[in-house]
Parts: structure tokens; sequence; C-alpha cells
């Protein structure tokens, strides 16, 4: 199952700044993908939490998952589109608060942006993101438009939270973290915060976020050798 539906389901809690939600999950290794991933449910809202080991350095890893354009490509199946919005299109996009992906692409019309616009190499960065997840008919696809909070000062953080789309809510993050058993490998750590408005078994769930996990994580990992 896709990895845009790990997204859909995700929960709706605070985010966290401490090492607690990831030291009691146990790596597991499949296929040589090292990951551990924590599911809580409420009602339509749901928490995850997870940790994967890439055999990079975060400064190796970083670039690849913040490459809002080439997600699209790096992970097909998943995104129908992904792109990086400038401010303008972004303070747009909130103040008009579209009600459909096509008023969405009318609304910003057709001036693109690279993944890296408004980067501050070794500092602290906001940059808006736009998803929509290709749905299986049918289906609709989800969208979302994001504000992030980039910080690589010493550290590699990415944090989030919707301004407009078709969730009741998305917000979250994702660190990289050194590993001091395993010298020049990456941990990357998230919590995805969410609420879709829908239910789904929780079986379900769990069952497609570790299949999806684990396949998303060897797509970032091919794209990390190139």
């Amino acid at each position: 199952m896709r990895f845009l539906f790990l997204l859909f389901l995700l929960g709706s809690v605070p985010v966290h700044a401490d090492n607690q939600p990831f030291d009691s999950l146990e790596m597991t290794e499949d296929d040589g993908i090292y990951s551990a991933i924590r599911t809580e449910f409420s009602g339509t809202k749901n928490r995850t939490v997870v940790r994967i080991w890439y055999p990079y350095p975060p400064s190796k890893v970083w670039p690849i998952l913040i490459d809002t354009n080439g997600w699209k490509e790096t992970h097909k199946g998943t995104y129908a589109d992904t792109r990086t919005l400038d401010v303008n299109q972004y303070k747009l996009v909130k103040t008009k608060q579209p009600d459909s992906l096509k008023s969405f692409y009318e609304l910003i019309g057709g001036e693109e942006f690279p993944s890296e616009y408004g980067r501050v190499r070794g500092g602290v960065w906001t940059s808006y993101v736009f998803q929509r997840f290709a749905f299986p008919f049918p289906l609709k696809d989800r969208w979302v438009v994001l504000k992030v909070k980039n910080d690589e000062s010493g550290k590699y953080r990415y944090e989030y939270s919707m301004a407009a789309g078709n969730f009741r809510t998305l917000k979250g993050y994702w660190e990289l973290a050194t590993i001091p058993e395993k010298p020049g490998w990456t941990e990357f750590r998230a919590q995805y915060d969410s609420d879709p408005g829908i239910q789904v078994p929780q079986f379900l769930a769990k069952s497609i976020f570790k299949s999806s996990i684990r396949r998303e994580a060897k797509e970032n990992l091919e794209a990390m050798k190139k």
C-alpha cells in the first residue's frame, strides 16, 4: 500500500522536542532497512512515531529529504504533485483557503521555484510546501499546503504545520541524529500528526504504516546513492 495512506492516517498531538518518543522504539531489520514504528489512535486522530537508520551522514541525508520538487519522482505512486511555493503563493493560499485542487492551481499560477528556494545553509529558514497525494480511484486525491521551519544550524530538524488543504489538521516534525554505535550513519526520527476526518481499522493502518515506511526508506536510500 502507498505511503500517502500513511500520511493520510497520521495523528493529531503536540510535538515533543525531547527524545522520549523514540527511546522506547526497538529497531528491527528487514531487507537491509533498519526501522521502528509506533502508532496510537483516538477517533479519527492518529499519532505515528518513526525511526529509520541510513548509512550516510546527516549532511548527505538532509538534501534528499528536503527535495520537495523531487518527491514526485523519488516516490512515484505516492505523490501526484509536489512543489515548493514562494511566500506570496503561500499567503494567497492561506488567505483564500481554496476548497479544491482546481481552485488551488488557479490561485498559485504556473510559476515554479527550486526545492531549496529561500534556503539558508547552516541556518534556520522557512519554506512552503505543497503535497498532493495520489489516491486510487474512486478516492479523491488529498492535498495540503505546509509552512515549514527548517533548522540546519548544527542540527537538522524539519517542523511543519498545515495552512490549507483537505485534512482537518496536519502537523509534525522530523529530525536527523548521528548514531554513536554506527559512525557515519544517520537516524531519522519523525512524529507525524494529523486528523483526516475519517476512521480506518487500526490493524489495517498499522500494516500499511510498516510496509510503506520501509518502501519509502528504500527509495530515499536509492536517491542517496546517486
